[in-house]
């Protein structure tokens, strides 16, 4: 049975449990404004009762131990609210800064400088031959053109001031990270049975929130009370006292690691919405910013420069000034030194389908790519759907396929010696007198073989001679070869192809016949008709045109790229069986290839032409009719020049009274003392793509420009056109009107868009900015009212109540007094005890 001591012992035992409620109390109280503090109470519980005779006699109160108030299911949701907040946050506050880029309430937006130059043309239609007239037109479009260089330019400006805050933020996340392992060490090693290291615990959480703000994270408790984070991937920030950095590495978000053999590796880990938190704001935002997609902001707005640029030059260089030009011409357009690739696909794997995204090229995924089978031993259908997709994802790079036909095997003439086939190989007429004489040599052409050879020998032998002859504009560049069951035609047909590599030139085959008509034409296999580059009519090759260096990734072997015939070893720095390459104009070109220009894909060379007019000094016409330049099959601006000379030449009798010459990649023309010209209708757009008699130079936003001859030379303004009698009035507003039409025209074509109007493809664009600016705002409010919500329920279970803690002050006070109390009650009895014993 107890007595006095068990007394004491209980006073003594509360007199320290609610002194320790009263520490807890206040220290609740000194945290009440620490952020991610949760609430901690003193767990206490009766002490084991005693037996006795007459039952339990109980034994005071005991600490069991010190609870962290916690809502997990709470914590998490704010973790994820965190993620959406900073990703919200990170795209309004730089979509704030992009929105004053496209800034349209001043006077001086681009709509705004846009209808002034439009109007300029109105005004010089309506005045012609006034200088004035000319210099607003000058003025106006410079101004549109300084706006159009500073929207550019602040977008770069902003792409580049996010990836200072993204180097920023990332060396946070590291830090975080680093300080979530440091914690994690902490609490294994101070957490003994089930008493937590609540405030290491708090603290750590606070840290996870933070992080979560920064990007998007899991995380879990393992049995040690260390957090493991994840990043969603999959790849771990933080285990257990190790952490993992991130980077921020060509404009990539890398994950980095070390193998167990030392060696670094990294991981992207993604570009935007993927990464969430403000990091993944920031990137989303950034994404729009890149150069070289025309989906994003700055590549619309590209876009948008290119059409204009393109349109406007199309129709000006149709034009003509007050006067013709008696002076050189140097094309503004300039030739890039292209990086040109041609390789084979594999017919054995030719039905092999390639996947999407299997395939980079300068980090952009291109499309899947269906096998097809191989017809005759080219990979035909394969590399048509290559081309296309490799062109559908616009990598900077462009795919081209090279034109072939190829007949039914030829039949063989059993006689009908001496009589003569013929046909017209675009527009030069074919011939060929069967051989079946029975002399020497033999076989005759009643052997097939022999009959396929001769004909392929006497399609060449003409296209030869024909390409000779130094009168003739421009070469045919197609040659024959006899099929044989793996080139791409049956064993003894005739194939025709181009030459030039990536050459989708038309085939043209017309006016089969035989002399007598005894219809022997038929045994040659070939069907009349025009064939162009197919899915049916190709080499079996791909031609790939970069303007620059490109890289192309295919996985992490050659299996891929040899399907393409890209495996390694195709230069001496290609490295077998890595999966990728880069390749450069150094590694192989085309010298002056027609495909360097910006605007290549405008290039008419299919039956196209441009008309020259040609003028004595004293402004008669040294020629009753324009000089149509023709430019089928042209390849380079080489032969571009000699088709201009070659003309000219055959026209005046051989006096160059203009010569065309190659100057640094640019077509230059240049009158004799003698004469002076002008241009007329142009169906190939080569004055345009070259930049000859054009208003504008460049390609974008970035380095469009009012073309400086114009500018010098006011009166070469093309607002009349030639009439059809070579007069130039200076009166003629013909062309200026055809601009002013430019503004509504309603179909005009954007790189990666549907067409449009000029004024509604930006339009549009400034309306999705600011739609975007506006909804991550609203996003940001509304998720910052749920963020509140959340916090407010956490605090409910976890937020320290002053009032509350107040009061429980006062308790644990007048407890620990009751308990003091006791053990003077206590003394009194023991002292009463000892006097009675002393009488």
């Amino acid at each position: 049975m107890g007595g006095l001591s068990s007394v004491l012992n209980i006073a003594k035992e509360a007199l320290l449990t609610h002194q320790v409620s009263v520490q807890v109390a206040s220290h609740n109280v000194a945290n009440v404004d620490t952020p991610g503090y949760s609430r901690q109470t003193l767990e206490v519980g009766a002490n084991l009762a005693v037996p006795s005779a007459i039952g339990s006699i109980g034994s005071g109160v005991r600490a069991d131990s010190i609870l962290r108030h916690y809502d997990q299911f709470m914590t998490q949701r704010i973790f994820n609210q965190n993620s959406i907040m900073g990703n919200l946050q990170g795209q309004e506050d730089s979509m704030r800064i992009v929105e004053t880029v496209f800034n349209e309430t001043s006077g001086t937006g681009l709509n705004n400088l846009l209808s002034m130059y439009w109007d300029s043309w109105q005004e010089l239609s309506n005045n012609p031959e006034i200088q004035a007239s000319r210099q607003s037109l000058i003025q106006t479009g410079q101004a549109m053109v300084d706006q159009l260089h500073f929207m550019g330019t602040e977008l770069t400006k902003i792409k580049y001031d996010i990836g200072v805050n993204l180097g920023a933020a990332i060396d946070d996340v590291n830090g975080i990270t680093g300080q979530i392992a440091d914690l994690n060490n902490q609490i294994a090693s101070s957490e003994v049975g089930n008493h937590q290291a609540n405030d290491l615990r708090d603290r750590r959480d606070q840290l996870v929130g933070e992080l979560a703000s920064l990007l998007d994270i899991t995380y879990l408790e393992n049995s040690s009370g260390s957090y493991s984070v994840m990043l969603p991937d999959g790849h771990p920030l933080v285990d257990k006292g190790a952490s993992w950095d991130l980077d921020w590495q060509n404009n990539q978000l890398k994950w980095k690691s070390v193998n167990s053999e030392g060696i670094e590796i990294t991981a992207t880990i993604g570009v935007g919405d993927e990464v969430g938190g403000k990091i993944g704001g920031w990137l989303e935002v950034r994404s729009q910013l890149i150069e070289n997609d025309p989906n994003n902001y700055l590549g619309r707005l590209d876009a948008f420069a290119n059409a204009l640029i393109r349109e406007v030059n199309q129709q000006v260089s149709e034009g003509v000034g007050l006067q013709a030009y008696d002076e050189s011409i140097l094309g503004t357009s300039e030739l890039a030194n292209e990086a040109v690739l041609t390789t084979m696909l594999d017919s054995a794997s030719a039905v092999a389908r390639i996947d999407a995204g299997v395939i980079r090229i300068n980090d952009r995924e291109v499309g899947k790519v269906d096998g097809a089978v191989a017809v005759d031993g080219l990979a035909m259908g394969k590399a048509a759907n290559a081309v296309q997709a490799i062109n559908d994802a616009t990598t900077g790079v462009a795919a081209r396929l090279t034109t072939q036909v190829s007949g039914a095997a030829v039949t063989p003439i059993p006689a009908n010696d001496g009589e003569v086939i013929s046909f017209d190989l675009n527009g030069i007429t074919i011939s060929y007198t069967v051989d079946n004489d029975g002399a020497v040599p033999l076989p005759d052409d009643n052997d097939q073989a022999t009959f396929a050879a001769n004909m392929v020998a006497a399609i060449n032998a003409t296209l030869t001679a024909y390409n000779v002859d130094p009168t003739n504009p421009v070469d045919i560049t197609i040659e024959a070869v006899v099929g044989d069951g793996t080139n791409g035609g049956a064993v003894n047909s005739i194939i025709l192809r181009n030459t030039n590599a990536g050459d989708d030139s038309e085939i043209r085959i017309t006016n089969l016949s035989s002399n007598p008509a005894s219809g022997i034409e038929a045994n040659l296999g070939l069907t009349a008709g025009t064939y162009r580059a197919d899915a049916t009519h190709n080499t079996g090759e791909i031609t790939l045109f970069s303007r620059g260096p490109f890289t192309l990734v295919a996985g992490t072997d050659d299996r891929v790229l040899n399907e393409l015939g890209m495996g390694g070893g195709m230069y001496p720095t290609d490295n077998p069986g890595d999966g990728r390459f880069t390749f450069s104009s150094t590694n192989g070109t085309v010298q002056y290839s027609l495909h360097g220009y910006d605007y290549f894909d405008e290039l008419v060379t299919d039956g196209g032409t441009f008309e020259l007019w040609i003028y004595n000094t004293n402004g008669t016409l040294a020629l009753p009719q324009p000089l149509a330049i023709p430019l089928d099959r042209v390849y380079t601006l080489q032969d571009v020049v000699d088709a201009i000379n070659v003309t000219i030449t055959n026209a005046s009798g051989g006096a160059p009274w203009i010569t065309a010459v190659v100057n640094g990649n640019q077509l230059e023309l240049t009158p004799d003392a003698n004469h002076s010209y002008a241009f007329g209708k142009d169906s190939s757009n080569l004055l345009q793509v070259a930049g000859v008699n054009t208003y504008f130079t460049g390609h974008g936003a970035s380095d469009i420009g009012v073309n400086p001859d114009m500018a010098k030379n006011l009166d070469f303004i093309g607002a009349g056109t030639v009439n059809p009698f070579g007069e130039i009035f200076k009166g003629d507003n013909s062309n200026a009107l055809m601009v002013t039409l430019i503004q509504r025209t309603e179909d005009i074509a954007f790189t990666g868009a549907n067409p449009g109007t000029l004024d509604g493809f930006y339009n549009t664009l400034v309306s999705e900015i600011g739609m975007k600016g506006k909804r991550a705002a609203q996003d940001y409010e509304f998720n910052e009212l749920v963020s509140n919500q959340l916090n407010q329920m956490r605090d409910s279970v976890a937020g320290v109540s002053l009032d509350e803690e107040m009061a429980n002050l006062v308790k644990f006070q007048h407890a620990y007094t009751a308990a003091a109390r006791l053990i003077g009650i206590a003394d009194e009895m023991m002292a009463d005890l000892v006097a009675s014993l002393n009488r």
